[in-house]
């Protein structure tokens, strides 16, 4: 049974966690835009607010709007990015915030679940909301790593704080661990629709052909010899759209990897310059260089439907530190329904925007799921992303068959 109870704390939990992100955030950056591609920090929590206003209290309750200034300036359709810098005042905002909440609290004091509502039956909505505020928190985050490694970079020259690492300490690495899967269908993707969103549904059969794939995600360590290998520098490993984008940006490295005139490989992260961590998960990689790496390995990068039987399989070490790449471009399930309004999936289905599965250090437990999708343009580097690559096995194709289903179950 659905209890108001443990949404209101779970409602409480996640609020708790953005706000403690802007304990150390001063009023420029509050407003600043990091990156072409971002708000700023406080525009997430403006919005954070309407969306919760919206769908509750507007869309739930059938209150009126309490401000027609907020409700457009924080609604991304309505507001261009450039113009978001022209916030309200952290206290404003911070106020709007709290009597959105107290409001949905009061309302959901009187609600009783399942309830008639259609955004109400399974507690959905609230679900979704706790998901949106979630996923906001990670873009907040990579807007503050944005920020820091600027301050970092202007501190030119590069002093780390710790005795730096040297190109010539890398030994090799050995053949990755990898584990095998058989070729047959499963059933991808999940029917529950009071924690799941849209485009994870409905559940399917899916035919995969039996492949290998790395148990853990790529290190720093092996990603380290794709680099200091020329990996940048040879075509050969890039896709043409790969190798026009790594051209024309220059691209010669990880997002936040640094090299010192002396060859240390170091890492920028907070407020500090650290050697490069060698036996973490590469991060902040684009599709582009995850699918280079992956052809310098000769391997490949995993469709979407491989990632997800191996995970169901309980094969993947999931290190709970990077989004994953897949090769696969983010389509709709068959059967696909939009809900609760097709903003939020649909304008993606446009095949140009990749699937990454997994979760990073800063993704939140509602989030957190087998079955989630995330999707970026192939050459954003800014989401906390690596790799786990994959390879074909010798094999006989194999059909999806939809008899199969009720076996599946």
């Amino acid at each position: 049974m659905i209890s108001a109870l443990a949404i209101r704390r779970a409602m409480e939990e996640t609020r708790a966690r953005t706000l403690r992100l802007f304990a150390n955030i001063d009023d420029a950056e509050f407003r600043r835009q990091a990156h072409p591609d971002f708000s700023p920090v406080g525009w997430h929590l403006g919005h954070i607010g309407v969306t919760e206003g919206y769908w509750i209290l507007q869309q739930c309750k059938g209150e009126a709007s309490r401000s027609a200034f907020y409700d457009s300036f924080f609604t991304p359709t309505d507001n261009p990015k450039p113009n978001r810098v022209h916030l309200p005042t952290r206290a404003e905002i911070l106020d709007y915030l709290a009597s959105i909440q107290e409001s949905v609290f009061a309302f959901l004091e009187n609600t009783e679940f399942p309830a008639a509502h259609p955004l109400l039956g399974d507690a959905n909505i609230f679900n979704m909301l706790l998901q949106h505020e979630e996923q906001h928190n990670e873009t907040i985050l990579m807007i503050l790593r944005l920020l820091a490694a600027e301050r970092l970079d202007a501190r030119q020259p590069l002093t780390p704080h710790h005795p730096a690492l040297l190109s010539s300490d890398i030994s090799a690495p050995n053949e990755h661990e990898m584990v095998s899967l058989p070729a047959g269908p499963f059933l991808m993707g999940s029917d529950n629709r009071g924690t799941t969103l849209d485009n994870e549904r409905p559940r399917h059969v899916v035919a995969v052909n039996d492949f290998e794939i790395d148990h853990y995600p790529v290190s720093n360590r092996e990603f380290l010899q794709f680099v200091i290998r020329g990996g940048y520098g040879n075509s050969q490993w890039w896709s043409t759209e790969g190798w026009r984008w790594r051209t024309q940006q220059r691209i010669t490295h990880p997002l936040y990897w640094r090299q010192s005139a002396t060859g240390e490989w170091m890492e920028i992260g907070g407020d500090a310059v650290a050697p490069l961590a060698l036996d973490r998960p590469v991060m902040n990689v684009s599709w582009y260089e995850a699918d280079a790496y992956a052809r310098f390995a000769r391997k490949r990068l995993p469709t979407e439907a491989e990632w997800e039987k191996a995970a169901q399989s309980g094969l993947l070490a999931m290190t709970a530190r990077v989004w994953e790449w897949t090769s696969t471009w983010f389509h709709p399930y068959p059967g696909f329904v939009a809900h609760p309004y097709a903003g939020y999936s649909v304008p993606y289905f446009d095949n140009q925007h990749r699937v990454l599965r997994g979760g990073s250090w800063a993704t939140q437990p509602h989030v957190r799921r087998e079955t989630f999708r995330n999707w970026y343009h192939p050459w954003v580097r800014t989401v906390f992303a690596g790799v786990r690559c994959a390879r074909d096995c010798a094999r006989e194709p194999v059909h999806a068959d939809s008899s199969l289903s009720e076996d599946l179950h």
